[in-house]
């Protein structure tokens, strides 16, 4: 066998040495990092910056793992990974000038995580800046690291959990700026050093639907509606621009350039699951499709289908409701099911969204704890949601959706050498001891939670004298630095334990003193030892001085004796059970709305013959007594007396209606339900025709359902009082269960918008303070709406000459062809068009006053006084248009002749006046009147609680003035629909129209009858048996939660009978107190005072939401 000489090892070693040093050097940090950076002052920055990580459990990306036993080795150089060596007992490991860690094999090994969200400061654009924008939420052009970035604290946190990288977006605004991916590395204190790397910027747009509360001076937008409306102006002038710029590349760089100039994903924060709709309807303005990435709320499983039909990505929370207190009576009562409900779906949301087919990333934002990040993740894994696609949610997909899937969420070479190293399986939430030991951003380590446990941790025998027959053993443990000394004693029955002192340890070394207990002289005996092989050799030092020499092997566990039980078995076994339990949460979800009286589906159309009814058409064929009506696919198919009969089509069913009544289903000129949860009122500005009420109607409000109750299948919802010129109107049917927002709008419906008059828009009660908006007179009100009439005819004509001279379709410019006639009718040109050479640019608040001038689209406006009345009518007349309804008009009855000449007809209270001085000459007989003179008058709500019995205060005009129970009933159905342009499909039976009937079980004119089914569309959408059906399990469903939250089982057991609230000092909350309460606090975060909300303000009566 060839040896080698001891000298020519030396050199070798020498030789190796040098090597690494110039390694080192050569990896040595420069004098500066760029020439804008300051220079190093003293010796420069030395990291080697070449590591090879060993063993543990490797997750390369998308469930790949390489498993520990193969000892795989990941060889890192100067921050980025080089090489993977996946199994190392089978290849040559080079570690020459490279820093080795080994890892035990319970170490798991992840990609770097990544948070795709983190808002952090960034300065705001100042007023003045030259390009800016009008209103100062629009800084599409702010860039997130024009401010400090990632802040020491929450990358501190994020670190803390792993992360290595972050999306860092800039907080406040709409349209907020452009967001960057960063390191999460803290800053480094040398000047000179290198910042935490910048992976990407200008990476993706940041947007917001941020509105400014009812604080004065108002600020726009204040409203949900008014910032859709903004965002979506904004991108048709960047468009605009973009155009205009290609004929004139002079033109000046602004803030809206970076719309069109920059392709990147947009960001979309929301603060309800129903903005993901809107969000993205609002962004199909642009005329290219955007990459949409959605930052959700946590709840977004309440609007499922529709959420996953968008098709974009979804950057989630985990974000869990606390407990419900249920503990007391008191308690119990007011805690709304739905919220109960949420508290047990909410773990769940994140599993459900990705096994829907949606594209998923995680954020620790929006949580109460970002520290409970991992906690989080666990309960959701136990909720169903695999590991490894959580893991993915964190590390590929963020990755991806951020721009960077080449550099980051991987662990493969050529990639960062960002890791995260772990004491176990951080996705397995039985692995209660697994911890993040280490974090790695660009090859550079930052221990998180050190390695308590040493090679020594255990149980050992340490023996003196010959291995197989010693003369003297003593039993230790180590635990981390501790080194406990066990020592039978005949004294006592069980072993002393005694501390050693001095404890010093290493890899491989150990030390410590042990007192001797048997000298009366005090000393100790010193111990040194060294590990090999599982077992430690060394030498030792007694009190007396005398040397001797000593082992160590470990000893084998101790099973328990028979008698003996750990203490805390009974625990144990308590909490495996609780693990061990199935969980009953239940996996199909109730249908839409999430809560009480959700439709698991709409129902379905059906062909039905009612016979034997009373009919009340509110058409030519007046009251039909025993009549037959037909229904199918829809529509109203067939009418007839008792001596006609209908034939029933096949696979129709009868039902027999006799001793019942059946109308039209009643319409409403005037709601507002389902406006609260995003706003009703656009209100800082004068003018808001650009707004829409259906681009937010909430079809998840309880009174929708209560509408049904009362026979309501249509309703005019419209914007509220607070300007002259208000918002578009929608009409919808009342599809309880609707699975998106946009179901319930009746589908070619006549347009709409609301006016208004009288104090509200002038701010008449709003105090001094309130005198900073046009207009403060109602002379000032005829004058701002003459104004923007002619402005909106100017505008038309313009368009009309662009397009009568220009080979562009509308459609090139965001217009559809409605709206290019509706603008070419409001031009009203007689003769030849004229040529313009500037492309006008497209003004959504004028379009819709264009359609107005073309009688495409109908007022309805907000009236009290006859003065005002008349005015708009002159208005009405002087531009040619047509009003739709007068809303309120209550002083409508003196100036009648006017009305009818000019509108549609009034739409009004039947009995509602006094309530404030510009009403106080209202009558109840003021209906009557009007329709006596030939006026078409509709009784409307503008309540929520009005709506439930229209039906009475239709027959109120029988009571004040004698109209007949026939004529009475149309003020609540035909006339409502002939005053919004809708009659052709709703408000009396009539063949062809829509099968929207309301049956009540007598006269539908008394206050003794009831309504036992309403259909829409041919579809039974309530009935009373439905609705104890509903009762019935909601009253399950109330008890099944109470007792979960609790912890008590779902039976019938009396075992804790006598444990109730009768020795309580609470006094149990009514449920109506609570909902009261909540329905006050819901009014003041929207800026309204609930003891001065009156009726008739129109936008302002709310009531409890609470189902």
């Amino acid at each position: 066998m060839k040896t080698t000489p001891p000298l020519a090892k030396a050199a070798r070693f020498a030789l190796a040495a040098c090597v690494a040093v110039l390694a080192q050097l050569a990896h040595a940090q420069p004098t500066s990092v760029g020439p804008l950076d300051e220079p190093q002052n003293g010796p420069r920055i030395t990291d080697p910056g070449k590591h090879i990580i060993i063993g543990g459990t490797v997750h390369l990306a998308s469930g790949e793992t390489i498993p520990a036993e193969q000892g795989p080795a990941i060889y890192i150089d100067r921050g980025t990974i080089t090489r993977i060596v996946p199994d190392t007992r089978m290849a040559d490991i080079d570690t020459i000038g490279y820093r080795v860690w080994t890892l035990g094999e319970d170490a798991h090994i992840y990609p770097g995580f990544i948070d795709p969200w983190v808002e952090v400061d960034a300065p705001e654009h100042d007023a003045n800046r030259p390009g800016r924008h009008w209103n100062q939420r629009i800084t599409p052009n702010r860039d997130v690291l024009e401010g400090d970035g990632l802040d020491d604290d929450t990358g501190k946190a994020l670190r803390q959990l792993g992360f290595v990288a972050a999306g860092i977006a800039p907080k406040g605004g709409i349209m907020r700026g452009l967001g960057a991916v960063t390191s999460t590395a803290p800053r480094p204190e040398s000047a000179s050093a290198k910042d935490p790397s910048i992976y990407r910027r200008h990476a993706f747009h940041t947007y917001d639907f941020y509105r400014g509360g009812w604080g004065l001076p108002l600020t726009t937008p204040t409203s949900q509606m008014g910032c859709i409306a903004l965002i979506r102006q904004t991108i048709s002038d960047a468009q605009w621009q973009s155009l205009r710029r290609q004929a004139d590349p002079s033109m000046p760089i602004n803030a809206i350039d970076t719309l069109t100039t920059l392709d990147a994903p947009i960001f979309f924060n929301l603060d309800h699951e129903q903005e993901a709709m809107q969000a993205d309807e609002v962004l199909s303005t642009f005329a290219e499709p955007r990459d949409i990435v959605l930052i959700g709320t946590g709840t977004e499983l309440r609007r499922l289908d529709a959420i996953t039909e968008l098709g974009d990505a979804l950057i989630l929370p985990l974000r869990f409701p606390r407990k419900p207190d249920v503990s007391t009576v008191g308690k119990a009562e007011s805690v709304e099911l739905e919220t109960m409900m949420i508290w047990e779906q909410a773990p769940t949301n994140v599993r459900r969204m990705h096994d829907a087919g949606n594209t998923v990333a995680l954020t620790t934002s929006k949580s109460r704890d970002r520290s409970a990040f991992f906690d989080n993740i666990h309960t959701a894994i136990e909720h169903g949601l695999d590991p490894a696609d959580a893991l993915d949610m964190i590390t590929s997909t963020p990755a991806r959706l951020l721009g960077v899937e080449d550099q980051l969420g991987s662990i493969e070479p050529g990639f960062a050498a960002n890791l995260v190293i772990a004491s176990g399986d951080l996705f397995d939430p039985e692995a209660d001891d697994a911890e993040i030991r280490d974090v790695w951003i660009e090859g550079s380590r930052y221990e998180i939670s050190p390695d308590k446990e040493t090679p020594f941790d255990g149980s050992w025998t340490l023996s003196v004298g010959p291995e197989n027959d010693p003369f003297f053993t003593m039993p230790f443990t180590v635990d981390g630095e501790n080194v406990t000394i066990i020592e039978d004693d005949a004294d006592h029955e069980e072993p002393t334990e005694t501390e050693a002192r001095n404890v010093h340890l290493d890899d491989t070394t150990i030390s410590f003193l042990v007192d001797d207990s048997e000298s009366d002289t005090g000393g100790a005996y010193i111990l040194s030892g060294i590990l090999s092989g599982g077992r430690i050799s060394g030498s030792g030092i007694s009190p007396n001085d005398d040397t001797f020499v000593w082992t160590a092997t470990r000893r084998a566990d101790q099973p328990d004796t028979e008698d003996e039980e750990p203490a805390d078995d009974e625990q144990n076994d308590t909490d495996k059970n609780d693990k061990d339990k199935e969980d009953d949460t239940p996996e199909t979800l109730p249908g839409y709305p999430f809560g009480p009286y959700a439709e698991p589906h709409i129902p379905e159309q059906q062909t039905v013959l009612f016979t034997n009814a009373t009919i009340w058409t509110s058409g030519p064929a007046g009251i039909i007594e025993n009549g037959s009506l037909l229904i199918q696919d829809g529509r109203i198919a067939a009418i007839a007396g008792a001596d006609n009969p209908i034939l029933l089509p096949s696979g129709g069913i009868t039902i027999d209606l006799a001793g019942k009544h059946i109308t039209p289903g009643i319409v409403d000129a005037h709601s507002h339900t389902g406006t609260w949860t995003f706003g009703t009122n656009e209100g800082a500005q004068s003018v808001t025709a650009e707004v829409r009420m259906g681009d937010t109607n909430d079809p998840d409000s309880i009174n929708w359902y209560r509408q049904l109750a009362a026979g309501v299948t249509t309703v005019n919802t419209l914007h509220g009082s607070a300007n002259p010129i208000g918002g578009q109107n929608v009409i919808q049917k009342v599809r309880w269960g609707a699975v998106r927002p946009r179901d319930t709008h009746l589908e070619g419906a006549m347009p709409g918008i609301k006016f208004a008059l009288g104090e509200n828009v002038i701010h008449a009660n709003w105090g001094n303070e309130a005198k900073d908006r046009y207009p403060q007179t109602r002379m000032g009100v005829d004058a701002l709406m003459r104004d923007r009439f002619t402005a909106a005819r100017r505008y038309a004509k313009d368009w009309t000459a662009w397009l009568a001279h220009h080979d562009q379709a509308p459609e090139s410019f965001g217009m559809d062809g409605d709206v290019a006639a509706s603008l070419e009718r409001a031009a009203s040109f007689t003769g030849d068009i004229p040529e313009i050479d500037t492309l006008p640019r497209r003004d959504y608040e004028l379009d819709t006053l264009a359609e107005i001038l073309a009688g495409d689209r109908l007022i309805h406006c907000h009236s009290y006084r006859q003065d005002e009345i008349l005015m708009l009518a002159s208005i009405a007349e002087d531009f040619g248009f047509t009003i739709g309804s007068y809303q309120h008009g209550l002083e409508a009855y003196k100036v009648a002749e006017a009305v009818r000449q000019f509108s549609r007809g009034a739409s009004i209270f039947s009995d509602w006046w006094a309530y404030k001085v510009e009403v106080q000459d209202a009558i109840p007989q003021g209906g009557p009147i009007m329709w006596e003179t030939g006026v078409t008058v509709s009784y409307n709500s503008d309540s929520d609680n009005m709506v439930r019995r229209l039906n009475t205060e239709a027959a109120k005009a029988m009571k004040y003035g004698n109209v007949p129970p026939e004529e009475a009933l149309k003020f609540v159905t035909i006339n409502p629909a002939i005053q919004l342009g809708i009659e052709s499909r709703v408000g009396s039976i009539e063949v062809g129209k829509d099968a929207d009937l309301a049956i009540w079980s007598g006269d539908p004119m008394s206050t003794f009858s009831q309504c036992e089914q309403t259909w829409i569309d041919g579809r039974q959408y309530f009935s009373l048996q439905h609705d104890r059906e509903h009762r019935a399990r909601i009253a399950a469903e109330r008890a099944r939660l109470i007792a979960k939250i609790n912890g008590k089982p779902d039976d019938d057991s009396d075992e804790d009978a006598d444990n109730d609230d009768s020795d309580s000092d609470e006094q149990p909350t009514h449920p109506e107190l609570a909902r009261l309460k909540a329905r006050n606090m819901n009014l003041w975060l929207l800026g309204i005072k609930p003891e001065e909300a009156k009726p008739g303000d129109c936008g302002t009566i709310h009531t409890g939401d609470h189902k």
